[in-house]
């Protein structure tokens, strides 16, 4: 079957969302994994107080995190829960950004994981994996 001849703008948009969405956490997410000691810099303080484990844990669970979660989006799975919990991941992150070029990326990356989340759909994606949970 070629699902991809059949898709609407809409489709098309939704899918591009999800997928670019996808490969952005999980480049992040093998990132922190492969090279945890570059990301140790950029672990706020308050993180580590708050948790009280060292900054690679951190970066270590924060990577396996995002892995995980973009897995899940490029699968299709619980696309608008993950991408609604991928968004909420992410807002920490942005505040302790400022008002940075990493942090004007990061608010853009919030508010697309939000539209995706509010606006993703098994009715509205015609190539949604037959067992994924709209929710």
């Amino acid at each position: 079957m070629n699902y991809f001849k059949q898709l609407t703008r809409q489709e098309w948009g939704l899918l591009l969302l999800r997928f670019g969405l996808a490969i952005v956490f999980l480049w992040f997410g093998f990132s922190q994994l492969l090279d945890g000691l570059k990301w140790v810099s950029i672990v706020p303080a308050w993180a580590t107080d708050l948790l009280n484990i060292p900054p690679a844990m951190i970066v270590l669970a924060n990577g396996l995190f995002e892995v995980v979660l973009g897995t899940l989006l490029a699968m299709g799975f619980w696309v608008r829960i993950v991408s609604f919990v991928l968004a909420l991941h992410l807002i920490p992150i942005t505040v302790d950004m400022g008002n940075t070029a990493t942090g004007v990326r990061d608010f853009g990356l919030v508010v697309s994981a939000i539209a995706l989340s509010l606006l993703y759909s098994k009715k509205n994606t015609s190539i949604a994996i037959e067992n994924d949970n709209q929710y």
